[in-house]
């Protein structure tokens, strides 16, 4: 059983071990979560990833937030005690391992979608898991490019749905 559980496609919602993972400091931890999960086939360099939570912050200032929600995104999803680990963090960068024993349902739901002629069972799953849209009420208003970078998520997850 995957013992992390991911869900973006409604509202966010993640599950550790089959009880739900509180203790996100803020939204921008959620965000941050987010945005790795759906972009995870690349490391993300710490520079990107603070101007896109912190874009009217001095880069310090940025860099500093995103050390701090980092560390508590890694301790919520238990990444600490997590083999092979949910996040591969380097000096430079972060990335999502989708080798990890983590499941999300934006991943999966785009597996099944983007499969070359999925098989009709496969499909009926992947509808399953969309349930609304993608992070369906969630808004960062103070980080103009993450909230950008969600209008672009939702008209694709809707696009695939509705295909």
């Amino acid at each position: 059983m995957t013992r992390l559980l991911i869900f973006l496609l409604g509202p966010f919602e993640v599950t550790l071990n089959g009880e739900p993972a509180t203790g996100f400091r803020s939204d921008k931890t959620r965000a941050l979560l987010a945005y790795l999960c759906v972009e995870a086939q690349r490391p993300h360099r710490r520079q990107r990833l603070a101007g896109l939570l912190w874009p009217d912050l001095p880069e310090s200032s940025a860099q500093t937030n995103l050390r701090r929600e980092l560390a508590n995104l890694r301790k919520v999803i238990g990444d600490p005690q997590a083999t092979p680990p949910i996040l591969i963090v380097t000096r430079q960068t972060i990335q999502f391992n989708t080798s990890s024993d983590a499941w999300v349902d934006a991943l999966a739901f785009l597996d099944a979608m983007e499969a070359t002629e999925p098989p009709i069972p496969q499909l009926d799953e992947a509808s399953a898991w969309h349930r609304g849209e993608f992070l369906e009420g969630f808004s960062l208003p103070d980080s103009s490019l993450f909230e950008e970078w969600l209008l672009l998520q939702r008209e694709r997850f809707q696009r695939l749905a509705l295909d």
